[in-house]
């Protein structure tokens, strides 16, 4: 039986009553309403809350002028503010443009965006409290008098970082706890006359931040990716040439790939280059040493397909690097989705082509592909539209540690719809379940919607909320959590939901024991 239409409850002895707000469904025809409004809700971001639940800002036309709101969800899917959020910014933008969300170490959401109010155009960042107030001023705190594509990250311990590209340099400021600059200048990514546009944020080790930007000389010469890592304090830790992450080839034009960070200091890549159309992986150790090779390593040897579009995700108690990715037959429409692991030499694990997670078939694409950690295990999701342009239906996929397929079958997301922008994110870290969230409808009136998809391939509320891991047995590994938990009110664990990990919760899972 396909995974996503396993029954949903725990036995009656065991059973836990759902809040009667509970908004995430098991019916991928139902995804929960997460953003609607009149006109346009659309380029949703989510950071999950430790506590429990997320943030998920957006740009929302409902005003005139597309404006960045953010609302506070709980973990069954529930906007926690009133009117649907909080509008972040009131602006007079007739199109959109990147921006950047985070969570500093208070858990206070930062987004840095554009703002236009009082005239001009400049990058300004704003935070807002758990409990919805515009904690830096009616307008945010102005980082620059111009920019544009600008970021948020962290830094290893938890301060707001801001990027941007200003002029033709890529530039990163860390922020302080009221939203002014911790340095005295912004630090900028350099290498000669290029021009240098920053790409994306992540946290390093310690109080640093690494930063990646796109290498860019003329629109038909190459571009490549560069990485620098910054201290608390601004100065550069990596070479003074940054990382040359890949050097030879080029990205497609207009390509930015965002990157994860390993946990330890370190950061991994993904992107495909052109001529040929091939998706490589990199792997930065946290002295700046690439660890696969000059240009990285490619994720198949055999020729003869097109490989574009990558999304990575890394295990860390196994170390191993994941990657999936679109692919196609030249000058045909014929597509599929692929999948490779790696070791931490860069070594390929599931042969020399991968692993298919969409068999080649005839349709009109395979895209937006996604990548996280759902219940630990690597998820992936994609995008398939067929047979034509607008019937584009969501589909996950779970592997082990060893890329084995973890469901009988891939599970559907969603149904055929307009469905934009797709997201992946864990609810809460290490938890058996993540949010799927994406863009639905038509142009002028688009909604952010979602659902919940647990680690053993269901939707909506978890078929056993003992099973912390989702591997299908409650063992020792969900008492190891449980345990680590303790005291705590870690909603991942609380398997009673009354805020506190405790004896009643080990007793659910004593009683659920597989």
């Amino acid at each position: 039986m396909h995974r996503s239409v396993l029954a949903l409850g725990l036995a009656v002895a065991f059973a836990t009553t759902l809040p009667v707000s509970a908004q995430f469904t098991s019916d991928p025809a139902q995804p929960a309403i997460l953003a609607s409004a009149a006109s346009e809700q659309v380029q949703p971001k989510v950071v999950p809350i430790p506590s429990g639940g997320f943030y998920m800002s957006w740009y929302d036309n409902r005003a005139g002028g597309y404006d960045p709101w953010i609302q506070r969800f709980d973990s069954n899917g529930v906007g926690v503010w009133p009117d649907g959020g909080v509008r972040v910014l009131d602006t007079s933008f007739s199109s959109t443009e990147d921006y950047g969300l985070t969570m500093d170490n208070a858990g206070n959401a930062v987004i840095v965006t554009r703002s236009d109010i009082g005239g001009g155009v400049k990058i300004v960042a704003q935070a807002v409290s758990p409990s919805g107030a515009l904690l830096w001023g009616p307008t945010g705190t102005q980082l620059a008098a111009t920019g544009n594509a600008p970021k948020a990250g962290r830094a290893g311990d938890g301060a707001a970082v801001a990027g941007w590209s200003e002029g033709n340099r890529a530039k990163v400021m860390r922020l302080n706890a009221d939203g002014t600059a911790a340095w005295a200048s912004a630090s900028t990514i350099t290498d000669g006359t290029a021009t240098t546009i920053l790409a994306d944020l992540q946290p390093g080790d310690g109080g640093s931040v690494i930063a990646s930007a796109v290498r860019y000389t003329t629109f038909s010469g190459a571009k490549t990716l560069q990485a620098q890592k910054y201290s608390a304090t601004g100065a550069a830790q990596w070479v003074a040439t940054n990382v040359r992450v890949f050097s030879a080839g080029s990205l497609q034009f207009g390509s930015f790939p965002p990157f994860i960070a390993d946990g330890e200091g370190g950061a991994i890549f993904a992107w495909y280059t052109t001529s040929p159309l091939m998706c490589r992986v990199q792997w930065v150790s946290p002295t700046g040493a690439i660890k696969f090779g000059t240009d990285g390593a490619t994720v198949a040897d055999s020729t003869g397909l097109n490989r574009v579009d990558p999304a990575v995700t890394y295990v860390p108690a196994s170390r191993r690097v994941f990657v999936s990715w679109s692919e196609n037959v030249p000058n045909s429409s014929i597509y599929g989705v692929g999948m490779q692991a790696f070791d931490e030499t860069g070594q390929k694990l599931l042969g020399v082509a991968g692993y298919p997670l969409a068999q080649l078939e005839t349709v009109y694409q395979y895209v937006q592909n996604r990548a996280g950690l759902v219940g630990g295990f690597p998820t992936f999701t994609w995008t398939r539209t067929a047979p034509n342009f607008g019937n584009d239906v969501i589909w996950a996929m779970s592997v082990d540690a060893g890329g084995t397929p973890r469901w009988t079958s891939p599970t559907q997301v969603s149904v055929a719809a307009q469905c934009g922008r797709p997201l992946i994110a864990p609810l809460v870290g290490g938890s058996a379940h993540g949010l799927v969230a994406w863009e639905r409808g038509g142009t002028g009136s688009a909604d952010v919607v979602g659902a919940r998809l647990n680690a053993d391939g269901s939707l909506g509320p978890p078929s056993n909320p003992a099973d912390l891991n989702g591997d299908g047995a409650v063992n020792g590994d969900d008492l190891g959590r449980l345990l680590a938990a303790w005291g705590t009110a870690d909603p991942a664990a609380d398997l009673n939901d009354d805020g506190i990990v405790n004896g009643d919760d080990l007793g659910i899972m004593l009683g659920a024991w597989t």
